[in-house]
């Protein structure tokens, strides 16, 4: 009841029609960590046709599997879609998450259903005129933004010159790589990071599962003394135990989560006291639903958000929450810097601002990238390998 009127369902966004779109395009700078070298990124775009408007959903991977979440869309979701009405972004989601569970939640089946969530949540934001922050629940309209290099490739002097510049930008929060094979190198690198920001602004670090955890307890207590924000995925993400050892033997706090993605695999992390910081990827999860429950599991246990990746999502995530701390900003790889968006997000003196138009606000130029998009036959990639030998 509102108002003593009962609401009345006679509004209904019923999704006309759906067309899946994939792109593959070269970050626009090097990208290189301890694990894996970065060929391209691929954009899966899914098109809603809701009231003779389109709204648009994305998804991602870093260089290997785009094809397959097309197909997956293609092949076996679209048609649960066509129907559907839009405004009930929540039982589509669940629905679509049972049509899939035989098939494994993770990888591609939760970075399919990104596409679709997203897609679902854009029709909704668009109907109401809201941008999205405000569709998700709406927290803050800004939040502190970081400057993420995939960088292990740079030397101490490279790296100490881009964090200089990038600190004259405005930025306060810097994140650099970390897992050389000599910790000689790694410290050299975060001693010249920390010098070349100072001591009054934010240092992170990320390992991208490099070490086993005695190489981690070492690393860590070696990076201490440079006043780390916090050690992003320095173990095989799997290993909650190892996670729970190492938090309690260094002062640096654990973040993770860009690896998980299940609702029930943040909770093991939570439950064993094994996190710090949660840095759910929004496409990685499912999309903007299961990430909201997701930053909301974190806040039971007093843990901030802080995604990964995807500047354009994330902005709006964590303006829709309370617990929200960071947004990553990853050189080379948001939508515009790709070619893709025709705008930036909106990053002044390291802070981030979500558009205030309806819905998510990334305005596509395909027309300039239609060399980039990956045809329905006919393709080869060639050499894909991405991690390093």
């Amino acid at each position: 009841m509102l108002n003593g009127a009962e609401f009345a369902d006679d509004h209904p966004l019923i999704v006309e029609d759906a067309r899946v779109r994939l792109f593959r395009l070269p970050p626009s700078v090097p990208w290189e960590d301890a694990t894996h070298r970065v060929p391209a990124l691929e954009i899966v775009i899914l098109e809603l046709t809701v009231n003779g408007k389109i709204a648009r959903g994305f998804s991602y991977t870093v260089g290997v599997g785009g094809t397959a979440i097309r197909s997956l869309l293609q092949d076996y979701c679209l048609t649960e879609l066509i129907g559907r009405d839009a405004r009930y972004v929540i039982a589509a989601a669940h629905g679509l998450f049972h049509h899939l569970l035989r098939t494994g939640m993770g990888a591609i089946t939760t970075l399919a259903l990104a596409a679709i969530d997203v897609a679902l949540w854009e029709v909704r934001a668009q109907a109401s005129d809201r941008p999205m922050f405000l569709e998700l629940g709406g927290h803050a309209s800004s939040i502190p933004a970081y400057t993420s290099g995939i960088d292990l490739y740079m030397t101490s002097e490279e790296l100490a010159s881009t964090q200089m510049a990038l600190k004259a930008d405005g930025y306060r929060w810097f994140k650099i790589k970390v897992g050389h094979p000599d910790i000689s190198v790694d410290v050299e690198r975060v001693a010249a990071a920390r010098q070349a920001i100072g001591p009054d602004c934010k240092l992170v670090v990320d390992a991208n599962q490099a070490w086993d955890l005695g190489e981690a307890i070492n690393r860590c207590r070696a990076f201490e003394s440079y006043d780390i924000g916090w050690m992003e995925e320095p173990l095989k993400t799997g290993d909650v135990g190892d996670h729970a050892n190492l938090r309690r033997k260094t002062s640096i706090p654990i973040a993770l989560g860009e690896s998980l993605y299940t609702i029930e695999d943040f909770r093991r992390f939570l439950m064993a006291d094994a996190i710090d910081i949660v840095q759910a990827d929004i496409a990685r999860v499912g999309g903007f639903s299961p990430w909201i429950k997701i930053a909301s599991l974190a806040a039971a246990w007093n843990k901030p958000v802080a995604p990964h990746y995807f500047v354009e999502l994330s902005i709006h995530a964590l303006c829709a929450v309370d617990n929200g701390l960071v947004l990553e900003n990853v050189r080379g790889g948001s939508l515009h810097e790709l070619g893709l968006a025709r705008q930036p997000v909106t990053i002044v003196e390291g802070l981030a601002h979500a558009e205030r138009i309806a819905g998510h606000g990334v305005i596509f130029g395909f027309e300039d990238n239609a060399r980039h998009e990956v045809p329905l036959a006919d393709y080869s990639f060639g050499h894909v390998r991405t991690r390093k030998s």
